[in-house]
C-alpha cells in the first residue's frame, strides 16, 4: 500500500515597495493586489508594505510544497523560478533577487508554525491583527495601537471602511486583515483622555503587564473597539506579553534553536 504525502502548513510573506507614500495611502494602493492573489493580510509601516498568506498542500516534501505555494506568485510577479531557493538548514525559502519589475521585492515561506510577524499568540488576548509594526517612536512618544472591526469581507472593503477612523488616527502603522485592522499611531494623552478624543464611549480598561516598568494599557468599548497605549521607549521583547519585536526575515542561526532568549527572528519594532 502506497504511503500517503503529508499536509505542510505554510505562510508567506511577499514583500512590496513601500515608497514614500503614507500608511492608509499605501493601504489603497496595494489592497486590490491583496485580495487578487488571495492574501489573509496586509502589514504597512515605516520601511515595509508586506503582503501575507497561508496555505496547506500535499506534496512529497516541505521543499516541494513551498515551491508549489511559490510558484503562482513567482509567475505572477516575474522571478524565475530558480531565484527562489529552499534551504534545508533552516528550513525556509526565499528568494533573494528583485523580480523583473515592480511592485514585488521578496518572497519569503516559512513552515506555518514559525514566527514571520504573526505574534497575536504571545499577548493572550486574542486579539487580530496583532503584528510587527515599526513606526519609529522617539522617548516622549505613547504608541497606540487601535483595533477596529468593520463590515468587510474583503482587504480593499476593510481599507475603504476605516475611512471614519483616520482623521483622529492618522496612522503611521497598519495590519488589515479582511473585516478587522489594527492602527498604529503616536499620540501624548493619557488613556481615558484618548478614547474620549477617539469617541469610544463608555469604555473598560485593563493591563498588560510584563513587569513594573513594561506596561500597556487598554480600554475596550461595548463594540469590541479597543485601545493599547504604551511608552515607545518600551525595549523590545517578545519574552514578555504586549511588547513588540523585533522581526527581520533573515533566520536564525541553526545552533540556538526556540528557546535561545533573543529574538528568534527579528519585521520592526511595534
Amino acid at each position: 500500500m502506497a504511503k500517503s504525502k503529508p499536509l505542510f502548513g505554510m505562510q508567506a510573506m511577499l514583500r512590496l515597495e513601500r515608497g514614500t507614500a503614507s500608511a492608509i495611502e499605501t493601504l489603497r494602493r496595494y489592497a486590490p493586489l491583496a485580495d487578487e492573489i488571495g492574501a489573509d493580510g496586509i502589514d504597512v509601516d515605516d520601511e515595509r508594505a508586506d503582503l501575507l498568506l497561508s496555505e496547506s498542500l500535499v506534496a512529497v516534501s516541505e521543499e516541494h510544497a513551498m515551491h508549489a505555494m511559490a510558484r503562482p506568485l513567482l509567475h505572477r510577479f516575474g522571478w524565475p523560478e530558480q531565484e527562489f531557493r529552499y534551504a534545508p538548514n533552516v528550513r525556509y525559502a526565499a528568494t533573494y533577487v528583485p523580480p523583473s519589475g515592480p511592485p514585488a521585492t521578496r518572497l519569503v515561506i516559512d513552515r506555518a508554525d514559525q514566527q514571520m510577524g504573526w505574534e497575536g499568540a504571545t499577548h493572550g488576548t486574542g486579539l487580530t491583527p496583532d503584528r510587527t509594526l515599526d513606526i519609529g517612536p522617539t522617548e516622549p512618544d505613547i504608541v497606540g495601537r487601535l483595533f477596529v472591526t468593520v463590515p468587510a469581507t474583503t482587504i480593499t472593503r476593510t481599507v475603504a471602511a476605516l475611512e471614519p477612523w483616520l482623521p483622529r488616527v492618522e496612522p503611521s502603522g497598519a495590519c488589515v486583515d479582511p473585516g478587522r485592522a489594527a492602527l498604529l499611531y503616536v499620540t501624548h494623552g493619557g488613556l481615558r483622555t484618548e478614547a474620549e478624543r477617539l469617541g469610544l464611549g463608555p469604555v473598560e480598561t485593563g493591563r498588560i503587564e510584563g513587569d513594573a516598568d513594561h506596561v500597556i494599557e487598554t480600554a475596550t468599548a461595548a463594540d469590541g473597539t479597543t485601545l493599547w497605549l504604551r511608552r515607545g521607549t518600551d525595549p523590545v521583547d517578545r519574552y514578555w506579553p504586549g511588547i513588540i519585536e523585533i522581526q527581520e526575515m533573515d533566520p536564525p542561526l541553526p545552533c540556538l534553536g526556540p528557546d535561545w532568549p533573543g529574538p528568534a527572528r527579528s519585521p520592526g519594532r511595534g
